[in-house]
């Protein structure tokens, strides 16, 4: 997927697949298949986030979700389409708040571009904070995300879903930053999108290495010091030798 403008400021109205009104009956209460949709949606998060996409098959998801596996064929077809709607449902979340609080940065900001701290913050925030407050469901997501994201299978089934969120910062990042090469930015988006992800996996290590200084669950203070690690390396690309 190309950005056709990739100096735009404006707000992407698409992209991301829309979310489908949930079906009601006729005396307004959620219909059975979208709470079984539902079900399956939970279910696949948790038992993905868990064993990983290869290590959990179809029918345990719905055995954990309570439902008929045909159910499972009907709503999602695959295992892979069942994936990729797992990864959807929380994405367009975070896109949503991402680009508000984009918007946000870029009023205060007035004329001139947002502050590379204020871009890194707003691509960070929203996720890291769901994860600070423990929010139902967020941390089974966060632990698939960092498990899949480096496969190739995972980023082209979930391309068209997640590409639309990092190009608009890419560009925001472009515009901050006029002065650096365009390939250095691309590759700055993908460092701080590694480092966001090393911080949710919360494997224990940064215990092991700090003798308990530090806490992988410790999400907020992971927060405060990567929002100056990351942009202070994405303001560096403009100064490095070419």
């Amino acid at each position: 997927m190309k950005a056709k403008t990739a100096l735009a400021r404006k707000t992407p109205s698409g992209g991301l697949p829309k979310r489908k009104p949930a079906s009601r009956n006729g005396r307004g209460g959620v219909r059975r298949g979208d709470t079984t949709r539902l079900s399956i949606l939970d279910a696949a998060e948790r038992c993905f986030g868990e064993a990983g996409f290869d290590g959990v098959s179809l029918r345990t998801i719905t055995e954990v979700a309570g439902v008929d596996l045909a159910l499972a064929n009907y709503h999602f077809g695959t295992k892979d389409n069942l994936l990729r709607e797992v990864i959807a449902r929380r994405a367009r979340i975070v896109h949503d708040e991402r680009i508000r609080a984009l918007e946000e940065a870029r009023r205060a900001a007035g004329a001139r571009s947002p502050s590379v701290e204020a871009i890194v913050t707003a691509f960070l925030e929203p996720l890291l904070r769901r994860l600070i407050n423990g929010e139902q469901g967020w941390q089974p997501y966060a632990n698939l995300v960092s498990q899949l994201d480096i496969s190739p299978k995972f980023t082209g089934l979930t391309g068209d879903v997640l590409d639309p969120t990092a190009l608009h910062f890419i560009n925001a990042l472009r515009l901050a930053l006029p002065k650096v090469p365009p390939r250095a930015i691309y590759w700055g988006y993908m460092f701080l999108l590694g480092s966001m992800v090393q911080v949710m996996s919360a494997t224990g290590r940064i215990e092991r290495l700090s003798h308990g200084l530090c806490k992988s669950e410790d999400i907020q203070s992971a927060l405060r010091e990567l929002v100056p690690f990351v942009s202070g390396g994405l303001k560096a690309l403009g100064a490095a030798p070419r």
